[in-house]
């Protein structure tokens, strides 16, 4: 009996289509999770890795391996046998998204000062990740071609955590990787040929707002070259002014094909008010309360509607305007400081002191973090990264 109920053991742990490849890299892929990211990402740390071949030397060539695949072409695994392909496929399913979430979470949490060779490291196996879940998509009979939306995500994932860090030069080699992509036609997995994504454009006007930061274009090597000040700073008012009609005619072409998108209608709002276009960026604004906003967009349409009230000397209406800023996020510091602002200016100091009234300026070490979508606006949407990141882990298969 014993010896029989041994043998159903082993025929059903046969049958079961996983590879149980094991090495520290493929553990901490596994490891990562719900709960347990720093502890994956600790894990990963510790092994230094130094180039994205290492990588994909355990994802690829230690699984196929250990299979009896002479290597991870299409037809190596197919010479191995179906048994061969259906193991290799159901372990890629598993670990190719962890992986994906386990590096865009390195990556954000590298310091964008030091370790640039990290995140060029991360960046670069994030954007090889992208492509051979793609290729699996296309190309794997065990792997559905709606795997092809975990490539999506982690497009959005990685634009979304160098917009974090504000890493300029690594978000313009994923952008411009990424807006290659858009002229393929992935007909059969999405049922659209011709994909634009709209969060990859959304990404090219943020690298344009970023690089028209002044402190960034001030720090050119032609700007630290010119020795009168007067002509540096004019040079950098160029290019900063340069720069922002390039990110403003992104979100307008971005507008003109999805005239509903939100976002592109804020931050061009806001970048017309930086070039001085007062009316065009009312106008804009008074769109988005049209679009069925959420709390976070109507928020910061009211709080740049104060802004242009207040250059158009309607004070009255932008205090009303930081008023509706308060009713859609409660508990924001930016709107009660403005209010507070415009009524000391006004002469209203009785006044200016009770808009302050709940106001915490200072925050005990203790006390939960504040919330201002304004705080996070110059990160354009970096903000989305805890969420999104959250969502991929959803779709996380178990591990057997």
């Amino acid at each position: 009996m014993t010896m029989l109920f041994g043998a159903v053991v082993v025929l059903a742990l046969a049958a079961q289509p996983s590879v149980q490849t094991r090495s520290p890299y493929l553990d901490a892929v596994r490891r990562y999770g719900p709960g347990t990211e720093r502890e994956a990402i600790v894990a990963l740390l510790a092994l230094r890795l130094r180039d994205a071949d290492e990588v994909f030397e355990e994802l690829d060539g230690k699984i196929c391996a250990a299979v009896g695949a002479r290597g991870c072409l299409p037809h190596q695994l197919i010479a191995a046998g179906r048994e061969s392909q259906a193991k290799v496929a159901a372990t890629w399913r598993r670990l190719y998204p962890r992986a994906l979430a386990l590096h865009v979470e390195a990556l954000a949490a590298c310091d964008p000062t030091a370790e640039f060779a990290a995140m060029r490291l991360h960046l670069t196996v994030l954007l090889r990740l992208i492509v051979r879940i793609e290729q699996m998509a296309r190309d794997q009979r065990d792997i559905p071609g709606e795997f092809a939306g975990v490539a999506t995500h982690g497009r959005h994932l990685t634009l979304w955590a160098l917009q974090y860090l504000r890493d300029l030069n690594g978000l313009a080699a994923a952008v411009e990787s990424f807006e290659a992509v858009k002229v393929r036609t992935w007909k059969s997995w999405s049922g659209v040929e011709g994909i634009r994504d709209v969060d990859v454009r959304l990404a090219r006007g943020a690298l344009e707002e970023l690089r028209a930061v002044p402190e960034a274009v001030a720090q050119s090597p032609r700007t630290r070259a010119l020795s009168d000040v007067f002509a540096r700073d004019n040079l950098v008012a160029q290019e900063e002014r340069r720069r922002v009609e390039l990110a403003a005619q992104v979100y307008e072409s971005l507008i003109v094909e999805h005239p509903a998108e939100l976002e592109a209608h804020l931050r061009l709002a806001r970048l017309q008010l930086r070039l001085g276009r007062v009316e065009q960026a009312e106008a804009q604004l008074t769109r988005v309360a049209g679009l069925k906003p959420d709390a976070r967009q109507a928020y910061l349409a009211a709080l740049f509607l104060a802004d242009v009230y207040e250059r158009q000397g309607r004070i009255a209406d932008a205090i009303a305007a930081y008023g509706v800023a308060q009713q859609n996020w409660p508990g924001a510091q930016t709107p009660g400081i403005g209010i507070a602002r415009l009524r000391a200016l006004s002469g209203a100091h009785a006044e200016a002191r009770a808009a302050l009234t709940g106001v915490h300026l200072e925050r005990a070490a203790d006390a939960p973090a504040r919330s201002d979508p304004w705080m996070g606006y110059i990160g354009a949407q970096a903000w989305r990264l805890p969420a999104g990141i959250a969502a991929l882990q959803a779709s996380f298969e178990a591990e057997p």
